[in-house]
């Protein structure tokens, strides 16, 4: 019975929301509602009928009220009508993740998407760059190295005291020494960054950028070597999953102190150049 009422209950929601969300400005009449939904007498007639028995609604004289379960499941149809926007916002871009990576939902209430234009393919990085100009701290996922993130890096570390705790995949840490050492060589990172290396394969690149009391979460998801394209979030919810995320790839790395001034060796003994 509870599994018939509860589908019941999504389809008069699927149905019927407009008739909440106009009750949900202030109580109506029948009239009201017909003038503000503008559909026939007997179609509000239909809707009431099926929203009363739901429970959603009540009816005082002739004025109809939200229940307390009218509201609640009001709230909840919008917010996941939200996610499934931005979801669907998205879909070019999750189309280049693997179908064995899970994404939690939470990420996509509230996402911003930006995909790549096949032109100016590294283009929907520019919100990312500019967050990483201004952060304080950062964290971030690392599978594969490129020269926008950086320039950005080594600039931050020139202008700011930031500080940063990096998980790369070890094929981009060995990219990291063998093209970058030069330029990381003009700057002391060691104050700066922490460094991890592991051999499981990281699904995108993940940014945590934290300045001062404002945080973002960056996922790049990446096709062919380029930018499939970015999504944004900085919900509280999305935030946590992302660290959560973050700290669950952690417990596979292995922390590196390296003299990119130097040889490109481990100063514990491994060899990584």
């Amino acid at each position: 019975m509870a599994d018939e009422d509860s589908a019941e209950l999504r389809s008069t929601l699927h149905k019927r929301h407009n008739v909440l969300a106009a009750l949900a400005t202030e109580p109506q009449t029948k009239p009201d509602l017909v003038d503000a939904i503008a559909p026939s007498r007997s179609t509000i007639d239909r809707a009431i009928s099926a929203l009363e028995d739901a429970g959603c609604i009540e009816r005082r004289d002739s004025t109809y009220y939200l229940t307390q379960l009218g509201r609640v499941s009001l709230a909840e149809h919008n917010r996941h009508t939200k996610t499934v926007d931005s979801i669907a916002r998205a879909s070019d871009i999750l189309d280049s993740v693997s179908t064995d990576v899970h994404i939690d939902p939470v990420f996509f209430s509230g996402v911003s998407a930006q995909t790549a234009d096949p032109h100016a393919p590294e283009s929907p990085l520019k919100d990312s760059i500019e967050a990483l100009k201004t952060t304080d701290r950062l964290v971030g996922l690392v599978p594969v190295i490129l020269s926008v993130y950086i320039e950005a890096l080594t600039d931050l570390i020139r202008e700011h005291d930031i500080k940063a705790e990096l998980l790369l995949h070890e094929n981009a840490f060995d990219s990291l020494l063998e093209h970058y050492q030069d330029q990381f060589g003009k700057i002391d990172i060691t104050d700066h960054i922490d460094f991890y290396v592991t051999d499981q394969d990281l699904p995108y690149t993940l940014w945590i950028t934290e300045h001062d009391e404002s945080s973002r979460a960056d996922i790049t998801v990446h096709e062919n070597g380029g930018v499939r394209g970015v999504l944004m979030n900085d919900t509280p919810a999305a935030l946590q999953w992302v660290r959560d995320e973050f700290a669950e790839y952690l417990e596979t790395a292995d922390p590196v102190t390296v003299d990119l001034i130097g040889s490109g060796e481990s100063l514990d003994g491994g060899d990584f150049g």
